[in-house]
């Protein structure tokens, strides 16, 4: 499945029933002291993308947004520092940012915690579906 705007706000619109593994995946991910220490810096460059003028609860949804993107980086080895790795974040971004809106003008319930795991696990898509896309479906195709 390709990450989309349409996949982030299903999986917003539906979250899983029962106990919520994915955040506990996120967590743990998130805990990895090396991948963190590694990913500061990445967080540092994709943050110049973020809004200026978004409001505090949007802008603390998009650096889940970017923590997200920086460690499938570093779990994918991928640098942030070439070109067409950087180009996605602005979508990235434009994304979260839509399906925040979308929320909020049709007056859902914005459960923040669960808006915070499932903008990570975007990210994280992002980075695996870039990684994919550039380098290993070449390789195996």
């Amino acid at each position: 499945m390709q990450p989309d705007r349409t996949s982030l706000l299903e999986s917003l619109l539906r979250p899983p029933a029962g106990p919520n593994g994915r955040n506990e995946q996120s967590l743990a991910m998130i805990r990895r002291v090396e991948a963190i220490e590694r990913a500061k810096e990445w967080l540092r460059v994709f943050g110049q993308f973020l809004p200026p003028g978004a409001d505090a609860p949007l802008r603390d949804v998009l650096q889940f947004t970017l923590l997200g993107l920086c460690l499938g980086f570093v779990e994918r080895g991928l640098s942030p520092f070439v070109a067409e790795h950087l180009a996605i974040v602005p979508p990235i971004l434009e994304d979260v940012t839509a399906v925040y809106e979308q929320f909020r003008s049709q007056g859902l319930e914005i459960r923040t915690d669960e808006f915070r795991f499932r903008a990570f696990d975007y990210g994280v898509h992002k980075a695996y579906y870039l990684d994919w896309t550039l380098y290993m479906s070449r390789e195996c195709y």
